[in-house]
């Protein structure tokens, strides 16, 4: 079961964090960061699934923010749909894109490419047409401060994916990109920020509406 969420203080901004629901990508272990793809039947329940346990823990949320994504706004719109409201996707928030790279699978990357380790070496690094851990980290975390900024003593959602997420976890709570690995979520786990004069975690990557 969730836990219960604390009380808002009235100069931080509660961010509930939330994955997309499974596409057939996470099936197959394949990196789609700016390739574009729809949920899968799973993915769709989940994310009705997700929207049903937000309006119940946080009927108070005022806005739904997504990347522009296919697999996150709809996502975000089944969320949108429980408590009757509109959704407003933001690029920022869009995952990490690897250029040429897109759409292999996780092992070749790893053992072709070798691509894990040349972002450890250098978080400048990008593939052809892709983008580098820095541009991420600098955009997404960009994204999610003004919207923090923008709605002081509010609830809002923020459905965006993996990497991206993972990245905006270790930049704010680590000021370090490469704490990332630390940071695994699930298809339409979600996670619980309050953004302020500092940032605190109270909730990650949680599932219970995914239980039986």
């Amino acid at each position: 079961m969730p836990t219960q969420s604390p009380v808002l203080s009235p100069s931080y901004t509660r961010v509930l964090l939330v994955r997309h629901g499974q596409i057939q990508a996470n099936i197959d272990k394949k990196w789609h960061g700016w390739t574009d793809s729809g949920l899968t039947p799973l993915g769709k329940d989940q994310a009705q699934r997700a929207g049903s346990r937000l309006k119940h823990q946080h009927p108070q949320v005022s806005a739904i923010y997504c990347s522009p994504l296919e697999r996150t706004r709809h996502t975000a719109q089944a969320i949108g749909d429980a408590f009757t409201m509109g959704i407003q996707p933001i690029d920022g928030l869009k995952e990490y894109g690897i250029g040429v790279w897109e759409g292999e699978s996780f092992q070749v990357l790893m053992e072709q490419h070798n691509f894990f380790e040349r972002l450890k070496q250098d978080r400048h690094f990008s593939p052809k047409d892709g983008e580098s851990m820095h541009q991420v980290s600098q955009r997404t975390v960009t994204s999610i401060t003004q919207l923090a900024e923008k709605h002081v003593g509010e609830t809002i959602v923020v459905v965006s994916h993996g990497a991206a997420m993972a990245l905006i976890l270790a930049n704010l709570l680590h000021n370090d990109p490469y704490q990332w690995d630390r940071y695994f979520f699930d298809n339409t786990g979600i996670t619980e920020l309050h953004l302020g004069p500092d940032v605190k975690l109270f909730e990650f990557n949680c599932t219970s509406h995914l239980e039986p």
